[in-house]
């Protein structure tokens, strides 16, 4: 027998990541998980954050969505995390994916569902409702509507995004989250709705329009060039995450920009990371723009003698 699924779905930068790694910081209310990780990108940056937060299993896949292209990667990743015994397994879908498709291919293969989780981003989700229909499609199969980013609106917009939401799904509940923090026992529980599955959206990752960019460098970049940059492609990126090294600081800085908002804050990484910089970029029109995007973060590398003093400065800090 395997442990209960938790799906949790959402668009891209509804904080699903923000959410889990602040679940394992403070204990998940005392139960054991299991996290699949599920990016779209070749880089695996979530599974690396979640796996500082704390000591919970996980399997990241990459490179599709577990809803069709990584369906049977996605059924073996659940096996092995059954292995090590866990309360509960937490499937953390790309910010594209069709929750449809998951649900389907779980109950198909006999696995024990306990809810479809969404993130809703309060600050955004008209921007998401407009950027693609997988938005408004993960939010209607959704068993538990988890608002995130309520510290960022006005009790008056927050209002009126609840008020939206429960026009999408009504029968969903819905609860409030700053920073990630949502009570773990309004989270897990057996509350699946026993209506038919959602109706499945072949194709949905053709229809959508968003192509996703990795982009790596080796070298500490100017993070003037760099806000720029991404201030210059922005009706072009919806979300873009990462790790940085900017050279006026002795540190990485986690990247995350959600339509248009862009934010730093700094990590302590325990050894040296290689390459310095990792990004995730994803956007509609973004393959048509891709070799511009990626010659002008390149561009944004520091000049070669304060890279290398840098450096000096880099690998005492490890010394």
């Amino acid at each position: 027998m395997t442990p209960p699924l938790t799906i949790l779905t959402g668009f891209l930068g509804s904080g699903k990541t923000t959410l889990l790694r602040t679940l394992i910081e403070r204990g998940a209310g005392g139960r054991r998980l299991a996290l699949v990780i599920n990016e779209l990108g070749q880089i695996g940056l979530d599974g690396a954050a979640l796996a500082q937060a704390g000591a919970a299993p996980l399997v990241e896949l990459t490179g599709g969505c577990v809803c069709c292209e990584a369906g049977s990667d996605f059924l073996l990743a659940v096996e092995e995390l059954s292995d090590y015994g866990p309360d509960q397994i937490v499937v953390e879908t790309t910010g594209l994916a069709e929750p449809g498709g998951i649900i389907r291919r779980a109950r198909g293969a006999g696995l024990a569902l306990d809810a479809v989780v969404a993130m809703a981003d309060a600050a955004n989700l008209d921007a998401a409702l407009a950027a693609s229909p997988v938005a408004e499609w993960q939010l209607r199969a959704a068993d538990l509507i988890v608002l995130s980013k309520i510290d960022l609106v006005t009790p008056a917009a927050r209002a009126a995004v609840e008020a939206q939401l429960r026009a999408l799904n009504s029968r969903a509940a819905l609860i409030p989250a700053a920073h990630g923090q949502a009570p773990p026992d309004l989270l897990f529980g057996p509350r699946l709705s026993s209506l038919a599955d959602p109706p499945p959206h072949p194709g949905h990752r053709a229809d959508d329009g968003f192509t996703s960019l990795a982009w790596t460098s080796d070298t500490p970049l100017q993070r003037a060039a760099l806000e720029a940059a991404l201030e210059h492609f922005r009706p072009t990126l919806f979300r873009a995450k990462g790790l940085v090294h900017c050279s006026d600081a002795p540190w990485p800085d986690e990247l995350q920009l959600v339509c248009g908002r862009l934010t730093f804050t700094p990590q302590r990484p325990r050894a040296p990371l290689s390459p310095l910089n990792r990004l995730v970029l994803l956007g509609p029109g973004l393959h048509d723009a891709a070799p511009a995007v990626t010659a002008a973060l390149a561009a944004c590398a520091d000049r070669p003698e304060r890279a290398a003093a840098w450096r000096t400065r880099y690998a005492a800090l490890f010394s």
